[in-house]
């Protein structure tokens, strides 16, 4: 499989290699594509608190607006 890079990627794939924990660029890809199952578990947690909070604490949002949606925006931040 062939995969292309942006720049930006390519940058931190470097830096990883550069702090020396990484060997290789597929080391550092590896290590990422492991880590995703966990990241999307922990998405859904948070979307279920912060539901649970906003239910309990009468949390009015924006029409247009939902809890998911601004945790996906503060991933991006």
């Amino acid at each position: 499989m062939t995969v292309e890079l942006k720049p930006e990627q390519e940058a931190i794939i470097q830096h990883q290699m550069a702090t020396g924990l990484y060997q290789s660029a597929d080391e550092v890809v590896a290590t990422a594509l492991a880590r995703l199952p966990y990241k999307q578990r922990s998405n859904q947690e948070a979307v279920a608190r912060m539901i649970e909070f906003s239910s309990k604490n009468s949390v009015r949002l924006l029409p247009g607006e939902s809890i998911e949606r601004l945790i996906e925006e503060g991933h991006r931040y």
